[in-house]
């Protein structure tokens, strides 16, 4: 393994998935030069080719692309939620120079578990997928706490009330139902879960996809001060550019399972170089 800057958190690394056998006619057929990701012999699907980039301490990272681009792909295999084919997710704990270098698809389940649930956090854009609906408000955040090991009632309650402040929630409707509460203060009680094991990277799917301008511009003002407040190191995904162009320091673009050009948001965004990105550029003004 190659040495690298001393203030990444995530090096990812030739990451490869694919769905699908594959046969000798997939590279002719797939890829951003021919518009597709799915070989139209064998039906395989080449959701993500050899990906690699470097997250670094404090930084959030955007993940820009059409719907089948392969973003949501890649951010799930960060997330250990789907194993690569092959390639590497390395990890170091934030603030730990001398922290041990480890290999994220190679733990076991146990590892694995315990890690995203430790050192991840994560936001869907459906509620439903990241909240059980079943459960309280107050229950959601709990279940993550006390897969973290916490045992005290009292303490636990006193956490979430405190994320739940932080997040912008009226502390009084711990006790409330999901189905009570709006689109946009359901992405504040994942917020809160997601941050309650003070975790090292913080993954954020589409999170503002399908609420209005309004409640977004809210959701979006509570990530960007959770950010500067905490520091806190993000991987965002999104087919928006606008919301890539407010919260994203660099940005990543991907078509058809590749990246196609990374570098900084407002180099990007002022002169796209790949004619993909240009084209996202000029749809979106």
């Amino acid at each position: 393994m190659k040495t690298h800057t001393p203030n990444w958190v995530i090096h990812v690394e030739n990451l490869s998935k694919q769905y699908g056998a594959g046969c000798a006619h997939c590279h002719k057929y797939t890829g951003p030069l021919h518009g597709n990701s799915q070989c139209p012999i064998c039906n395989s699907v080449y959701a993500c080719v050899n990906a690699n980039f470097t997250l670094h301490e404090g930084e959030v990272l955007g993940i820009v692309g059409e719907s089948g681009s392969g973003k949501s792909t890649l951010l799930q295999m960060v997330n250990l939620a789907t194993r690569p084919d092959s390639g590497h997710i390395w990890y170091r704990e934030p603030r730990e120079q001398d922290a041990d270098i480890v290999d994220l698809p190679a733990m076991n389940a146990y590892a694995a578990r315990v890690f995203r649930n430790d050192r991840l956090g994560i936001v869907y854009q459906r509620p439903e997928l990241g909240l059980n609906m079943r459960f309280t408000v107050g229950g959601n955040v709990a279940e993550k706490l006390l897969l973290a090991n916490w045992r005290h009632v009292g303490n636990i309650r006193e956490r979430i009330k405190e994320l739940m402040i932080q997040t912008e929630l009226p502390p009084e409707r711990i006790d409330d139902e999901p189905h009570t509460f709006s689109g946009g203060m359901l992405q504040r009680v994942q917020i809160a879960k997601a941050l309650s094991s003070n975790p090292s990277l913080l993954l954020l799917d589409e999170v503002t996809s399908g609420l209005d301008l309004s409640v977004q511009a809210r959701v979006l003002d509570l990530i960007r001060r959770i950010q500067w407040e905490q520091q806190m190191t993000m991987l965002l995904v999104s087919h928006d550019l606008g919301v890539i162009k407010q919260l994203a320091r660099r940005t990543i673009v991907m078509k058809n399972g590749h990246i196609v050009e990374s570098g900084l948001t407002d180099q990007i965004l002022e002169d796209p170089q790949h004619p993909y990105t240009q084209l996202l550029v000029s749809s979106a003004l």
